[in-house]
């Protein structure tokens, strides 16, 4: 035994000085060697969590008619399909994707050592897509430890686990490619992305970090053009996100979420300048909805959210999931920055709805380079235009007409066809309403204007510098 021991050491000392050697002699493979090497240095982490993965196998039934003729018949057919879950408890809890179980006549899962069980759904969430499963092992299992995904960089490390194709547990590996996606598939509406492939039947299997933590769940990969696999732009679950369903389906399956109905874009360094701001760690409102807890609260478009109950760095994700995980009824001190100044607005919890709203959306915003002239040609705003961006009948604004190439206008993404219907916190009622509002703060001074656009993808805020006026 000692003689394997000290072979098994002399193996890992050469392979780390063949390592060594490599990317000294040829430093552009040096980051192929290393991944390599991270790769190698993963192996026992794999072999540790692979267990508590699972495969899914889904039989649906449909109906498809025989016939035009009278006496035709209807045919039910089965249909099958295969994913992946993984145990995050010892008595047999399985977390999945909603989507996948969806409609499901019989669910088998596939353990790690080959074991089959039928499966029975404890709850689905209304407002992810996420699920939770059970089956009765006889013995305890093993399961994943839900990691912290507000820790994860651009960069980490990350290793998904699943069924794709049905071939039953593959681990692929990669980097988080970006955080803070934005889709509205779920009540948080964010994701991250990887770029490990996934596949068909990878939905519902779980990404871990280095240290084995399950950092989020495999929901969907985006292609291109006519591709039908993976191109390296998986979206995940966060795992911060589906601890607060999980918690909630266990308690009453039901994922009961606290909701106020404010639609929020990130605070740029623009824009806490424009709004003399001194830190840009918050949220600034674009758009609130109808009979909401923030309508009611006086809550509106231009506040900008610094905190919630003392807790500061209200960025959309962070805030969506403070005010997600607050009860339903409870009285929230949202700290807001209006008018140069903070205050505390008092706001009732409400619950989230079923349709027709969304907790908190996070607004993509303006790009933060470019300088120079405004650019804005405005003209009055129709009931045509209102229509084709959506907006209430007779609804204030002013139309943009025409944006100058390479002007601030331009450089910011205002395109023409949009509408300004907000400048500085006061509504624009029509073009000379705008002109005038760009006027006073360039004559005050002003390095930036501070401007709500609804144009079609929705109300959004952005800055644009004032040191050379071309609005006409």
């Amino acid at each position: 035994m000692h003689n394997n021991v000290r072979r098994s050491r002399t193996i890992g000392t050469r392979f780390l000085l063949l390592i060594l050697v490599t990317c000294a002699a040829c430093p552009a493979l040096a980051p192929r060697v290393l991944a390599a090497a991270n790769a190698t240095s993963a192996t026992d982490m794999i072999a540790s969590v692979l267990p508590t993965v699972v495969s899914i196998a889904i039989t649906k039934q449909s109906s498809v008619s025989g016939g035009s003729n009278i006496a035709a018949q209807t045919a039910v057919t089965e249909d099958k399909g295969v994913s992946s879950g993984f145990f995050i408890n010892p008595n047999g809890t399985i977390l999945t994707n909603r989507h996948v179980i969806a409609d499901a006549t019989e669910i088998i899962v596939t353990l790690h050592d080959r074991t089959r069980l039928r499966a029975t759904v404890l709850a689905t969430a209304d407002h992810s897509d996420l699920a939770l499963l059970q089956v009765h092992a006889g013995k305890p299992v093993p399961a994943a430890q839900l990691g912290n995904s507000d820790d994860l960089r651009q960069g980490d490390p990350v290793f998904a686990v699943g069924n794709p194709l049905g071939l039953g547990n593959t681990v692929t590996a990669g980097i988080v490619s970006a955080l803070d996606r934005v889709r509205q598939e779920s009540a948080f509406g964010t994701f991250f992305q990887i770029d490990a492939a996934l596949n068909k039947g990878n939905s519902g299997g779980p990404v871990f970090d280095q240290t084995g933590q399950a950092v989020g769940i495999s929901t969907a990969f985006l292609t291109g053009g006519n591709e039908t696999g993976s191109v390296g732009l998986g979206l995940v679950i966060p795992s911060d996100d589906a601890r607060l369903i999980v918690e909630r389906l266990n308690a009453g399956g039901h994922d009961t979420l606290g909701w106020i109905g404010v639609h929020v874009q990130s605070v740029t360094p623009d824009i806490a300048s424009a709004a003399r701001l001194p830190s840009p760690a918050a949220s600034i409102v674009a758009r609130v909805d109808p009979d909401s807890p923030a309508m009611s609260a006086a809550l509106g478009p231009g506040d900008i959210i610094l905190a919630v109950d003392g807790e500061n760095g209200m960025q959309p994700q962070r805030l969506n999931r403070v005010l997600a995980a607050a009860s339903v009824g409870s009285v929230a001190q949202v700290t807001v920055w209006r008018d140069g100044q903070s205050q505390d607005v008092p706001v009732t919890i409400g619950e989230f709805p079923t349709a027709g709203k969304t907790a908190i959306t996070a607004v993509p915003h303006e790009a933060e380079s470019g300088r120079g002239q405004l650019g804005l040609v405005l003209a009055p705003l129709t009931n045509d235009a209102r229509a084709r961006l959506g907006m209430t009948p007779q609804a204030p604004g002013a139309f943009v007409d025409g944006v100058a190439p390479d002007s601030a206008a331009w450089e910011r993404g205002i395109t023409a066809g949009s509408a300004i219907v907000n400048i500085d916190r006061q509504p624009v009622a029509s073009p000379a309403d705008a002109r005038r509002h760009m006027q006073e703060a360039i004559d005050g001074g002003r390095p930036y204007l501070l401007v709500q656009v609804h144009d079609t993808q929705g109300l959004h805020w952005l800055v644009l510098p004032t040191a050379r006026e071309g609005a006409n």
